[in-house]
């Protein structure tokens, strides 16, 4: 009986002993997983807040350089566009008129200049994507930026060759020192002749179009809009 006894004794103590190592690896394990989430937590705002600086270069960009860009060409385009096409003379400022001639082409020839996705190719190929918990923002973040992507490439192919023909009949050409001795000496008969041409009001007529398309872009309107989403997110992590 006393052996049965010491047996159940030691069994419970056994029992007991294997309770606190499993509870003692459990909160192990608990805390282990707290820390790295943490840390996952505090990662994934640091990237939201790095894309959050990306989009607010891009929404200066596009206020300050873009939309005045843009301004500036429809202008000069507008200006230039009764004389190409006929139905006014040659203006008396021939200088100012060339000078219109080239901020036309504003522009023109450099696509995905509005938007920056270093922060996104860096979650991308790091797979810290994941680390953005909200299945609704991430798929966001990654329409954003697939949707730039494709909006560079619908851009740069509605490119023409209006820049090319302007470069080779004008001197500094998308500059502001065009003056009237360059002109002269490069030959100023000769450039008025070559933009009075068929060819040149073809390429007119097209880069009207690509003008009309880059303005009815929403480029401030999609960056906003993820910036404000994503505020909103940084804002609920940092108080979990």
């Amino acid at each position: 009986m006393a052996a049965k006894h010491i047996r159940s004794k030691r069994l419970r103590w056994l029992l007991a002993e294997t309770l606190v190592i499993v509870l003692g690896i459990l909160i192990a394990l608990g805390l282990d997983d707290y820390r790295t989430n943490q840390y996952e937590r505090h990662l994934a705002i640091d990237y939201v807040r790095r894309i959050q600086d990306d989009l607010s270069r891009d929404l200066d960009y596009i206020e300050r350089i873009w939309v005045q860009r843009l301004k500036i060409k429809r202008e000069s385009l507008e200006i230039i566009a009764p004389v190409i096409r006929g139905q006014s003379p040659v203006p008396a400022n021939t200088e100012e008129f060339l000078k219109h001639v080239a901020r036309g082409g504003i522009a023109g020839t450099v696509a995905a200049t509005w938007y920056t996705d270093t922060t996104f190719q860096d979650l991308r190929a790091t797979g810290n994507l994941r680390l953005i918990k909200d299945p609704d923002i991430r798929a966001k973040i990654s329409r954003y930026y697939e949707g730039m992507q494709s909006e560079a490439l619908r851009v740069e192919a509605r490119f023409t060759n209006y820049v090319t023909f302007v470069h080779a009949v004008l001197p500094a050409e998308l500059r502001d020192d065009i003056d009237l001795d360059s002109l002269e000496s490069f030959g100023i008969d000769y450039a008025l002749k070559r933009l009075l041409t068929n060819d040149f009001r073809d390429l007119l007529n097209q880069e009207y179009n690509l003008m009309f398309f880059l303005e009815s872009r929403e480029y401030q309107e999609f960056s906003q809009s993820l910036f404000d989403e994503l505020e909103a997110y940084r804002i609920g992590l940092e108080d979990q």
